[in-house]
């Protein structure tokens, strides 16, 4: 028995979810080609699963029912945001995960183990999850009794797939936009560089109308003792992932959306650079501030000095992209007019303010305190 993919799909969609982010997987082809081919779905292709992860994330934290994809090898990517994003802010997201290696069936070597653990992984992330049955009749009951699970319980939950489970079909992928090149401008004066804090102080002065987003460590814990204000969100754990968490906020909402960016955090996902070209619109600006140093860890040294953020967002699609060193070149490249999303690369001394406080508020409490500044409906 197989469970028609149209059926299913169609199901997900009438239940309100039309946003999905995912990276591909055999086992659910079918189901990954219907999101693709549907008007009323917004699907996104991360390049690995935590970036799935993280832009659901983004979605739903503006108020958008979200569904993730992805093949049970790449739990192993999700594990950090799953528990240090989902969890901490408590967002019910759907995780459809494929049963590659199930015992008893014949895969490939590289699957056994991860066949073997996939329960024992989602069980040890506190993650619930049911084996979707091949029964189309049951399979469609479960859909149900797990979409109303995560609205009553607000978290994820998860529903494994295995081979072949869903019937194949036959429709038309709607086609990725091929990007132009961006602009790169280097506004660079060769002057003395200013702190993060001196940054975050000018930024705080700014339109109150823009999701200020910060990454996880201590540009959040400055951005928070600077000014704390309804407009900020500060991301705990899921280091790397706050630019993927923009993409998905601002591809949910008409305002601005500023994600404040470290150029460690900005190398442990650089694919999000390309996604965030590929499918960014001009609400969405990237400030990565580039210490060379993971300031919150001790203050190793980063690689940054052998990545050209702005050339690679221009090469990704970016629609300008800026290096600047100062206030008034920020400023310039903040309100330049743009037709997509701008990344801006600002170098900066190394070091933090003393005596860092940490927010006052749960991660929860944050977010409700965005959501009812800019209007964002709790799901």
């Amino acid at each position: 028995m197989t469970v028609s993919t149209e059926r299913w799909g169609q199901a997900l969609v009438a239940a309100g979810y039309g946003f999905a982010a995912g990276v591909p997987c055999s086992s659910l082809g079918a189901l990954q080609k219907f999101f693709l081919s549907s008007d009323a779905v917004d699907y996104i292709a991360a390049t690995n699963e935590g970036q799935a992860v993280a832009t659901a994330a983004g979605a739903v934290m503006a108020g958008r029912k979200s569904v993730v994809l992805m093949q049970n090898s790449g739990l192993g990517n999700a594990v950090n945001p799953l528990t240090s994003l989902v969890e901490p802010f408590a967002l019910p997201m759907l995780l459809v995960t494929s049963w590659r290696g199930k015992p008893g069936m014949k895969d490939e070597p590289q699957h056994e183990r991860m066949g073997q653990a996939t329960h024992a992984l989602l069980d040890a992330m506190d993650i619930p999850w049911v084996d979707l049955s091949t029964d189309e009749a049951e399979a469609l009951a479960q859909l149900a009794q797990v979409l109303k699970r995560i609205e009553a319980e607000r978290r994820c939950v998860a529903i494994v797939v295995a081979d072949k489970t869903f019937d194949k079909i036959s429709a038309a992928e709607k086609p990725v936009a091929r990007k132009a090149r961006g602009r790169f401008e280097d506004l660079s004066i060769g002057g003395g560089l200013l702190s993060r804090a001196e940054v975050l102080r000018h930024i705080a002065k700014g339109d109150r109308g823009t999701v200020r987003l910060c990454t996880t460590g201590k540009t959040g814990r400055e951005l928070f003792a600077t000014e704390d204000a309804e407009t900020n969100l500060y991301v705990v754990g899921s280091m790397g992932l706050a630019s993927s968490i923009g993409l998905g906020m601002a591809l949910s909402t008409d305002a601005p959306v500023m994600v404040i960016d470290g150029d460690g955090a900005a190398l442990m996902h650089m694919g999000a650079l390309a996604g965030i070209g590929t499918y960014g619109g001009a609400n969405l600006i990237h400030l990565v501030l580039d210490n060379g140093t993971y300031d919150s860890t001790g203050g190793q040294a980063s690689i940054s000095l052998n990545a050209p953020f702005a050339e690679i967002a221009a090469a990704c699609g970016y629609d300008v992209a800026y290096r600047v060193e100062d206030l008034a070149g920020l400023d310039h490249a903040l309100s330049a007019p743009r037709k997509g999303p701008v990344l801006i690369h600002m170098p900066i001394l190394p070091g933090s303010m003393d005596d860092l406080p940490r927010p006052d508020k749960t991660p929860v409490q944050v977010l409700a305190r965005l959501r009812g500044a800019f209007g964002f409906k709790e799901i």
